[in-house]
Parts: structure tokens; C-alpha cells; sequence
């Protein structure tokens, strides 16, 4: 009789925890480790109450040893152990964004960025070539091939990784065809690029059309000039004169007008107008219309910011500002690659 007291009076104590923890866990989420503690507690107590262990026959068995008492001591320790052990909650990590480079790490990447540099004008010793003089300020390794045209090519398919590409195709030799291919798969893979290309209306329609495509761009017309003109007629306008490319590193005001002096303005085709297509994400930086952003083109940027197409003549300007402005480009597609890959 006593030990059926005893018995009762355990599994009381074991439901008044029980009840306890429960009024514990109302006040707080269901999720709380105490509760779910009691419930592994209430389980295993249940178990140990409905399965009477085994006993080994070799052991002697004591007269005043009862099956059930010793159930129920072993449910209480199952149940005081499972009430004393916090279960593992899962932790949620929350995978921070990347955070852009800032300006100071950006002119470390420039001053360490690889530089590729097709010039023309390299190879013609009455003028000055823009682009290497424009190179003098600005960091990184440059691998400048001159007018080598193979070479050029060569180091395209070479698999070197290029931050910037440059295409100053002044005199207009023949950077057609399967260039602009190469030229695409550069860009493609982030590679800035800068080209100043002023004879789109005669290839336009070849392997450079699906470069000009993915850009958003179209050739609108071509740009004409005869001798006798009047060099007002060649001035343009910034769409947007509080661009970087007008104004970092170097303030660059807009052109009034080309050259006066015969022997470095060039007559006939001069470059081309360019136009966005329906839906262009690219800018029209500088027009050769006032007031207009999507048409007459002349300095285009596409692509976020990685690809500046310049479609008139460097040397048509003059010079300090040019080399001013081809500093600026290098500069700003620099500056968005590295914000596209880092």
C-alpha cells in the first residue's frame, strides 16, 4: 500500500512539473525550448511507465524491489535529465550583400588595372597620338601595340585578362570584321572598352552589328564636311554636362567648334551621327544637336558605363582637351568595370 502511495505521489509531482511548464510556455512562443521539453519529458515518462524493463535473470532479486517503483524512478531521472538539456536551435545566417568599392579602393584597382591600346595615329609622325599622351596619367600596366594591327589581334585572342580595351581607329585602316567579334566576347565578359570609330556608316552592317546591337545604337547618318566650311558648324553639345566624362579627373567644357588650321582638319567623311534603338539603356553623352539625348551622337556610353563609342575625329578638337577628354574615358569605363566585377 505504501508503495502504490509512493508511486501516485511521484507521477503527482512529475504532472504538477508538467504543469509548471506549460504555464511557463503559454507566456512565451510555442517554438520555446521549454516546452518542448516537457513534451520530450511527458513522452518519455510515458514510455518508461508502459514498458517494464527487463530484469536479468542472474541478478538476485530483492523481496522489497517493486517493478513499478522502479518504472517510475527511471522515468523521473528521464524526465529531470530531458528538462535540463536545451535542444540546438538552428541558427539563421544572413549572407550580407557585397558592398561596392569604394573611390579610394577603385584608383587602386586603376592604378593596377592591364590595358590594352590599339592607336593609329601611332603610326603617323605629323600627330601627336591623343591616347599615348592621355596613358602618361594614368596607372596600371599598359600593353601598347601602336598601329600593329596583328599584334593587336594577337594579344585579343592571347587570354591575357583585360580590364580596358582601346580602339583609337583614327585613320580608319581596317578594324572591321572579326575584330569586333573578339571585341564582343571582350565585352562580354566585362572588359571595358573605349573606341573612337568614325567609319561606322561604311561597316555598320557587318560583324560589327551585333556589338552595335547589344549596345543600343544605330548609325543615324553620316558627318560631312568640304573645304570652306565654317568650323561653327562642327561644334557640339554635352546632354549632360555634370557627367563624369566631362568632368573626372579633368573639366572638360564642350567643343564650339572644330579646327581652323587646314593642315589637321579632315574633309569629306568626318564620323557619324548616332541614334539609340527603341528601348536603349545606352546615353548619348555629347550631340551634335542641342537639346538632344537619343539622337546626332557623337560621344555614346552603353553597357552600364564599361563602353564609350567616340564617332568623330580626335584631332579635329583641340589638342589639350582631348587629351584631357581621352583621360576622362579611360577614368570612367575603368571606374564601372571594376564596379561590374568587384
Amino acid at each position: 500500500m505504501k508503495k502504490h502511495i509512493l508511486i501516485i505521489g511521484i507521477i503527482l509531482l512529475v504532472f504538477l512539473v508538467t504543469l509548471a511548464c506549460n504555464a511557463t510556455a503559454n507566456n512565451v512562443s510555442t517554438a520555446q525550448p521549454g516546452l518542448l521539453n516537457t513534451q520530450v519529458a511527458m513522452a518519455m515518462t510515458q514510455t518508461a511507465m508502459t514498458n517494464p524493463l527487463a530484469v536479468p535473470t542472474n541478478t538476485p532479486k530483492s523481496p522489497n524491489t517493486d517493478p513499478g517503483l522502479v518504472n517510475t524512478q527511471v522515468a523521473l531521472a528521464m524526465t529531470q535529465t530531458a528538462m535540463s538539456i536545451s535542444p540546438a536551435l538552428p541558427t539563421n545566417t544572413v549572407e550580407q550583400p557585397n558592398q561596392p568599392p569604394s573611390a579610394d579602393e577603385i584608383k587602386t584597382l586603376i592604378d593596377s588595372s592591364n590595358i590594352l591600346v590599339y592607336e593609329e595615329m601611332a603610326g603617323y609622325p605629323t600627330y601627336l597620338p591623343y591616347v599615348a599622351r592621355a596613358l602618361k596619367s594614368v596607372g596600371g600596366h599598359h600593353t601598347y601595340v601602336g598601329d600593329a594591327m596583328g599584334t593587336f589581334m594577337d594579344q585579343l585572342n592571347s587570354g591575357t585578362k583585360w580590364d580596358l580595351i582601346i580602339v583609337a581607329a583614327e585613320a580608319r585602316k581596317a578594324i572591321s570584321g572579326d575584330y569586333w567579334t573578339e571585341l564582343k566576347n571582350q565585352v562580354d565578359n566585362k572588359v571595358a572598352l573605349v573606341a573612337e570609330v568614325w567609319y561606322l556608316d561604311k561597316i555598320g552592317g557587318g560583324k560589327i552589328s551585333p556589338f552595335l546591337y547589344e549596345c543600343g545604337v544605330d548609325v543615324q547618318a553620316d558627318w560631312q564636311r568640304v573645304p570652306g566650311d565654317d568650323r561653327l558648324k562642327f561644334e557640339m553639345f554635352w546632354t549632360d554636362p555634370n557627367s563624369p566624362v566631362f568632368n573626372t579627373p579633368n573639366r572638360v567644357t564642350r567643343f564650339a567648334a572644330s579646327l581652323s588650321d587646314p593642315t589637321l582638319v579632315w574633309y569629306g567623311d568626318i564620323g557619324d551621327l548616332m541614334k539609340l534603338r527603341s528601348g536603349s539603356t545606352a546615353k548619348i553623352l555629347a550631340s551634335h544637336a542641342s537639346g538632344q539625348d537619343s539622337s546626332s551622337g557623337l560621344i555614346t556610353s552603353c553597357m552600364d558605363g564599361r563602353v564609350i563609342l567616340q564617332t568623330f575625329s580626335s584631332h579635329d578638337y583641340p589638342t589639350n582637351d582631348m587629351v584631357a577628354l581621352w583621360q576622362n574615358y579611360i577614368v570612367y569605363t575603368l571606374t564601372n568595370h571594376f564596379l561590374a566585377t568587384h
